[in-house]
C-alpha cells in the first residue's frame, strides 16, 4: 500500500476532507506497524524503552497495533532519514517482509524526513506529534476543543502539503516553464490553510472572550480555585467526581478528558473551594498543542494552588512526575501552592515498594504529599484537609460585628472563610472567621480588633 495512491479524481474538490482528516488513521481500523525509538543521550536506556512502549499505548488508543518494535542507537541526527541509511534501510526491510502497514517513530520527525521515508519504506509513517494529534482530534467533544485541535493539525500539515501533492506532478507533470497540476494545488492548498487557521484563531479568540467572563464571574465569587493536573489517565476526572460529584467522564484510557471542568466542593465543614479539571500531559507534548489549548490550560495559570495527581503505580512514575513538572514549568505555574496526590496505591501489592517511592517523590516535592486511591476512597478525608489548607493559607483570624441588615456580609464569610465562633446577638451577628485577603477589605468597617 502506498500513500500517495489515496487522492482521487476529486481531490480539487476535497479541501476540508483531505486537508483535516489525518490521511493514514482515516484509512481502516486494525493496522500494524513497527515503532520506531531513537536511543539518544538525553535520557538513559530505561527511559527511552518506557517512552517506546508509552508509544504503543498511544497507537493502540487509534486502532494501530505494534507488531515490531525496534530501539535504534541515534549518535548524530540524520538530515535525511534522522537515523543512519544502513538502519532505515533494514528497517524498511523490516516492515516489509512482515508486510506491516505503518512505521510510526517516537521522534518527531522533520517534513522531508517524514518523505524520504515514505519513499524507501513505500508506506505511510507517523511521527509521536502525528499520533497524539489524532488522538485528541477523536476525543475532542466541545467546539472548542474541536478548534483548538484544528488549529494544532493545521499547523502541523501546513510544511507537509507535498507529501499530498508533490506526486501529481511526477504523474501528470508539465511542459518546461509551466507549473504541473500538483504545484497548483499545493500553492491553493497552502493559501487556504492558512485562511482556515485565521479563521480558527478568531472563533477561539471569541470562545475564550466568553470562557474569560465567566471567570471572573468566578474570580468575584471569592471562593478559592484549585486546579487539577497531571499525567494523562493518572485519574484526574475520577478526583474531581469524587471530590465534587461531578458527572465528568471518566475513563481508562489516554486523553479522556480535554476540556475544563470546574465545580464546587461542598464541604460539611468550612467554605467552599472551586475545583478545576483540565487536559492531562504527557512526555513530549507538541507545543502546537500546548499553544493551541492555551485558553483551557489558562484555567492552570489562574488557580491559587494546584493538586498534581500522580499514578505511583506505574514503574515510570518519576518520569511521569518530571513530565509533569516540565508542563508546570513552561506554563510559569511551578511555584504555586501544590498538593501531591500518590494516586492508585491500591494497585501497588508491595508496601515496601510504596515507602520507597513515596521517599524518592518526597525528596523532590516540598509541598503536602497524600497517599491515596480515588478508586478505593483512601486518602479522600486527608486530601480535603490538605486543600483547605492551601485554599485558605493566606487567610487571618479575625472577629467581627455586622449589623443584622448586612447579612449579604455574613453570607460572604459563610461562603469564603472558616466560621470559628458564631452568634447572634440583639441587632448583630458577632463571627469569629479565618478570612482569606480577597474579602478582608469588604468586612474591615466592621472589625472589632485591629
Amino acid at each position: 500500500m502506498v500513500f500517495w495512491s489515496w487522492h482521487s479524481s476529486m481531490e480539487t474538490t476535497l479541501y476540508t476532507a483531505a486537508l483535516l482528516a489525518l490521511v493514514y488513521l482515516s484509512m481502516p481500523n486494525n493496522h500494524k506497524a513497527v515503532l520506531v525509538g531513537c536511543a539518544d543521550d538525553t535520557a538513559g536506556l530505561t527511559e527511552h524503552q518506557a517512552s517506546l512502549q508509552e508509544l504503543s499505548r498511544l497507537c493502540s488508543s487509534v486502532d494501530i497495533q505494534a507488531s515490531e518494535l525496534v530501539l535504534a542507537p541515534l549518535r548524530s541526527p540524520s538530515p535525511r532519514y534522522l537515523l543512519g541509511s544502513g538502519k532505515a534501510e533494514e528497517i524498511a526491510e523490516l516492515r516489509r517482509s512482515r508486510e506491516l502497514d505503518y512505521i510510526v517513530f517516537d521522534k518527531n520527525l522533520s517534513p522531508s524526513q517524514q518523505r524520504n521515508w515514505e519513499r524507501l519504506a513505500e508506506c505511510p509513517v507517523m511521527d509521536r506529534h502525528e499520533v497524539i494529534l489524532e488522538i485528541f482530534r477523536r476525543r475532542a467533544r466541545t467546539r472548542q476543543a474541536q478548534l483548538q485541535v484544528e488549529h494544532a493539525e493545521l499547523q502541523y500539515k501546513l510544511p507537509r502539503l507535498t507529501r499530498a501533492w508533490t506526486h501529481l506532478s511526477r504523474q501528470r507533470g508539465g511542459r518546461r516553464g509551466t507549473r504541473g497540476e500538483g504545484e497548483k494545488q499545493l500553492e491553493l492548498d497552502r493559501r487556504w490553510i492558512l485562511t482556515r487557521i485565521s479563521r480558527v484563531k478568531l472563533e477561539l479568540t471569541r470562545i475564550d472572550n466568553r470562557q474569560s467572563t465567566k471567570r471572573k464571574r468566578r474570580s468575584e465569587s471569592r471562593l478559592p480555585i484549585g486546579s487539577i493536573v497531571g499525567y494523562t489517565n493518572a485519574g484526574k476526572s475520577s478526583l474531581l467526581r469524587t471530590m465534587t460529584g461531578a458527572e465528568v467522564l471518566v475513563a481508562d484510557r489516554l486523553f479522556s478528558t480535554l476540556d475544563a471542568t470546574t465545580r464546587t466542593v461542598h464541604p460539611e465543614q468550612g467554605p467552599r473551594v472551586l475545583l478545576s479539571d483540565t487536559v492531562g500531559f504527557i512526555r513530549h507534548l507538541p507545543h502546537s498543542l500546548v499553544d493551541a489549548f492555551h485558553s483551557t490550560l489558562e484555567e492552570t495559570v489562574l488557580a491559587d494552588f494546584l493538586i498534581h495527581v500522580l499514578d505511583v503505580s506505574v514503574p515510570e512514575y518519576l518520569e511521569c512526575f518530571e513530565a509533569t513538572c516540565d508542563t508546570l514549568r513552561e506554563l510559569g505555574v511551578l511555584e504555586k501552592p501544590t498538593v501531591l496526590v500518590l494516586n492508585k496505591v491500591d494497585a501497588l501489592s508491595d508496601d515496601f515498594e510504596l515507602t520507597t517511592r513515596r521517599e524518592k517523590l518526597a525528596q523532590l516535592h516540598t509541598g503536602p504529599l497524600v497517599v491515596c486511591s480515588v478508586l478505593k476512597g483512601q486518602g479522600i478525608e486527608q486530601l480535603s484537609a490538605e486543600i483547605r489548607d492551601l485554599a485558605f493559607a493566606e487567610e487571618s483570624k479575625r472577629s467581627y460585628l455586622i449589623p443584622i441588615e448586612r447579612y449579604d456580609l455574613v453570607a460572604l464569610l459563610h461562603r469564603s472563610a472558616r466560621i470559628y465562633q458564631e452568634d447572634v446577638e440583639e441587632n448583630a451577628y458577632s463571627v469569629t472567621a479565618g478570612v482569606p485577603s480577597s474579602i478582608a477589605e469588604q468586612l474591615e468597617a466592621f472589625r472589632l480588633t485591629k
